[in-house]
């Protein structure tokens, strides 16, 4: 039923856009002071979601990490971002 389903879907054809992705401007060492304080087991969890978000630039989309790369969608009405490190983008993106 669901592969019937969707492989007769009209909207699945159309092709994926491609992303734009650029990299996060953060130099090695505020990377490994970045990784260093989210790695510290004395800081709370708040504190590193705060961090995290206001800091570091936010989450990879795929593994939770610090994201290092910034991809962007063009869609129709709308521009989706997400934002990966650099393993989960060397695995690729679609």
């Amino acid at each position: 039923m669901h592969k019937f389903f969707y492989g007769n879907n009209p909207r699945s054809n159309k092709p994926r856009p491609t992303p734009i992705v650029r990299p996060v401007n953060r130099s090695k060492e505020q990377l490994k002071d970045f990784r260093d304080f989210i790695s510290n087991p004395r800081t709370s969890q708040d504190a590193k979601k705060r961090f995290m978000v206001e800091k570091a630039g936010g989450y990879c989309s795929m593994c939770g990490d610090i994201a290092t790369q910034i991809a962007s969608y063009d869609m129709i009405d709308a521009t989706l971002v997400e934002k990966y490190c650099d393993i989960c983008l060397a695995r690729g993106i679609n």
